[in-house]
């Protein structure tokens, strides 16, 4: 087995959102998300108040991520053991069916997406061709090949993942992806993953709601490049 490439993440910072709040009466800011989330949690800001990066848009409080993120239940212990124990039992399987599975399920229980998909690279052809198809959606699209002109695939090759909202062309092409799902696609996520500088696969998420968190994201991806050079080593 060679040594451990040097994993780095397509997911990069972005600086800190600033927001105006307001109550309908009264407006605030701009003020930095950690702020907003004191006021929050001390009563300052109730929950009918409404926030905006522009004073032009306003939306719903918990329409920010973190602050939606504090009203869902965080992983529990019992939950992150799970994930682990099916890291280490997925770092060792050699079936490549098998190992999408249990990568595309091991990011959906991280990030608490409702389905998920794996396209893995062909050997030969350098295609892609997409090997598991997880959640409340059919799974016709097994084993066949991703276009060359797919707008997902491209952003992939770039090693740009594609996040949404808000939506683009390559975040509507990777929303019609997963359509036909049950609850439909509130935020979706592409994640190349890369083992070393060769892209291996793409990790495609979806749910209703809102948008992953990237810390949720990062610890996909993350799952995905151990458990795929392990596959390939």
């Amino acid at each position: 087995m060679s040594e451990n490439p040097q994993f780095f993440s397509v997911l990069k910072s972005n600086p800190p959102p600033i927001w105006y709040v307001t109550n309908g009466q009264v407006t605030v800011g701009p003020v930095i998300t950690g702020l907003l989330m004191q006021g929050v949690d001390h009563g300052k800001v109730p929950d009918h108040c409404r926030v905006s990066a522009d004073q032009v848009r306003w939306r719903k409080l918990d329409s920010v991520r973190e602050i939606a993120a504090r009203l869902r239940p965080a992983m529990s212990a019992l939950e992150a053991a799970e994930a682990l124990q099916e890291l280490e039992r997925a770092e060792r399987i050699r079936d490549e069916a098998e190992l999408s599975h249990r990568v595309a399920h091991l990011a959906m229980l991280v990030t608490r997406a409702e389905s998920a998909m794996i396209h893995m690279r062909n050997r030969e052809s350098q295609s892609f061709s997409t090997r598991a198809v997880l959640g409340p959606m059919p799974d016709a699209c097994m084993d066949q090949p991703l276009p060359d002109e797919d707008l997902v695939l491209r952003s992939a090759r770039l090693g740009r993942p594609v996040l949404g909202p808000p939506y683009g062309p390559s975040e509507d092409a990777l929303a019609m992806r997963f359509a036909s799902s049950a609850g439909g696609v509130g935020g979706a996520a592409m994640l190349p993953i890369f083992v070393g500088t060769s892209l291996v696969a793409m990790l495609e998420l979806a749910r209703p709601g809102h948008a992953f968190r990237r810390g949720d994201l990062k610890r996909a991806e993350r799952i995905a490049q151990r458990a795929l050079f392990q596959h390939a080593n």
